[in-house]
């Protein structure tokens, strides 16, 4: 027989606590006898029940005590009340009061635990949810890039930096026959705070606004820019501030290029 196995299985606790059968009371009383660390374990827990009722005891007042008590002398005989005495000094009455005080102090503290792993898991799902909606966007604007880049009716104009920003680089995507305009802003940094970029188109000599975009390649790889039907010369980026402008800032111009043929 594995004696520490037989006391981790729980029964020595039911035994104290008076929660056994008569057989299975008796089984432990035996191997109590023969088994000084069955002996041992039991002692053990009878004190650290006694330790935790004292620890946690609350003294009533002496007024109540006395009232309770004479109440219980009024409803009854001498004997029911003297069996009402053995009954409330029962030696096993503190271990079955610190017993119901350690349940409900485990039920309290499951109880958190299962609700704060709810949240938990709640919260991960939250975020899986929202990080799969940021895939699905992310693929839908791949593909977007990808029919672009395809379609021979798109005419690519490759946007190198000015002087001032010589290692940026911008590619624009224009359709001729219905103006549809995507930018591809290949080596750009992402904007201050507070400005955008704004993409021009310029026909006959003149800008016309593209519209701002905002800068996270990552993200969207192609972004779709106004449709503009006029013949256009070519294309430019300044740095304007959030919003745009009617103008273009040249002295804040980031990229330019022209359209072939």
């Amino acid at each position: 027989m594995d004696i520490q196995e037989y006391i981790s299985s729980g029964i020595i606790e039911l035994y104290v606590l008076g929660m056994l059968s008569e057989q299975e009371a008796a089984e432990v009383k035996a191997y109590a006898r023969q088994y000084r660390e069955v002996q041992q374990a039991i002692e053990m827990y009878e004190q650290t029940l006694e330790q935790y009722a004292s620890l946690h005891a609350v003294q009533p007042p002496a007024a109540l005590k006395e009232k309770i008590w004479q109440k219980l002398q009024s409803s009854s005989s001498r004997a029911s009340a003297g069996s009402t005495r053995r009954v409330l000094h029962h030696p096993m009455m503190p271990y079955l009061m610190a017993a119901c005080v350690i349940l409900l102090i485990g039920s309290v503290i499951l109880n958190v635990m299962f609700y704060s792993q709810y949240q938990h898991v709640r919260e991960e799902t939250e975020k899986l949810q929202a990080q799969q909606a940021h895939l699905q966007q992310q693929v839908s604007q791949y593909a977007l890039a990808l029919q672009v880049l395809q379609t021979p009716d798109y005419t690519p104009v490759l946007l190198k930096g000015v002087a001032q920003h010589p290692d940026f680089m911008a590619t624009v995507y224009w359709n001729k026959n219905n103006g549809e305009v995507y930018l591809l802003p290949n080596l750009m940094p992402p904007a201050p705070a507070g400005k955008q970029y704004q993409l021009w188109a310029i026909v006959d000599g003149k800008p016309v606004s593209a519209g701002v975009y905002p800068t996270s390649p990552l993200d969207i790889p192609v972004q779709k820019m106004a449709v503009i039907k006029q013949p256009v010369q070519a294309f430019a980026i300044t740095l304007e501030k959030e919003g745009g402008s009617p103008i273009p800032t040249l002295t804040a111009m980031y990229v330019m290029g022209k359209v072939n043929g």
